[in-house]
């Protein structure tokens, strides 16, 4: 038998502000209260497993550079041929 797959832990995510501390929460609701706009540039966090205290869009941006994935290059799109127009109408002269 293989053993189990290993389960990535999310990481548990402790606020602080104003030298109050917050939580635990989780990463979503860290997304949430942001989107909300309940967190600001001046707060601090960290994870459980750290003491590190990093401002929120230094965590952001950690998170975005480690998680990132590689973009892989669009094909270029052929050219689209030039859509015809009608020829105008002539007028019935009356």
């Amino acid at each position: 038998m293989k053993p189990a797959p290993k389960k990535m832990k999310t990481p548990i995510i402790i606020i602080s502000r104003n030298y109050v501390e917050f939580g635990p929460f989780t990463g979503a609701e860290l997304v949430d209260f942001r989107a909300r706009g309940i967190l600001n540039d001046g707060d601090f966090v960290r994870t459980s497993d750290s003491e590190t205290w990093l401002t929120l869009p230094e965590y952001v941006s950690s998170l975005t550079v480690e998680a990132a994935p590689v973009a892989k290059k669009a094909k270029a799109a052929a050219p689209k041929a030039a859509a015809k127009t009608a020829a105008p109408r002539r007028s019935k002269a009356a």
